[in-house]
């Protein structure tokens, strides 16, 4: 997003900064969880659409020499899945990301590197197909949210 996007907000998100910040670390830590929990929720719809956090399309798998896509299944729907996609939330701060082996392969096709198919196999460039981000829509619901902590005043 352009730098012009966020000056409208920047003093009313120091405001919201100084408000999360006078919660009580239990009740930072609780809204943060939600919001990564609501990130993460969203991040898994959009690898099941197959979309990119802007709500573009993956690119397509290559077809073969024959014309036909090799596994013509979605793509990546394990990374979806719960246990694969962490997240992690304290007083300080919320993530939402991949950890071990996941984080490595799931690097490879969020920034479209180039790895091996299978081990001893061929080496390819794999396209970028961005796994985890926030949207616009995102922000939207993580201010929502935080004004309505900051108003119920938890």
């Amino acid at each position: 997003m352009a730098q012009s996007e966020f000056n409208g907000f920047e003093r009313f998100d120091a405001w919201i900064e100084q408000a999360i910040a006078s919660l009580s670390p239990a009740g930072r830590k609780r809204l943060l969880r939600d919001i990564a929990r609501e990130i993460r929720k969203r991040n898994q719809q959009r690898i099941t659409k197959q979309q990119d956090p802007e709500g573009k399309p993956w690119e397509p798998r290559k077809r073969d020499s024959e014309g036909k896509i090799r596994g013509a299944k979605k793509m990546m729907l394990g990374f979806r899945k719960a246990r694969r996609m962490q997240m992690t939330a304290t007083p300080q701060g919320a993530s939402v990301g991949f950890t071990g082996k996941t984080a490595a392969i799931a690097a490879v096709h969020h920034f479209g590197a180039v790895d091996y198919v299978e081990a001893g196999g061929p080496r390819i460039k794999y396209p970028e197909r961005p796994l985890l981000g926030i949207s616009k829509e995102d922000m939207a619901m993580i201010r929502d949210r935080l004004i309505n902590e900051i108003a119920s005043g938890h």
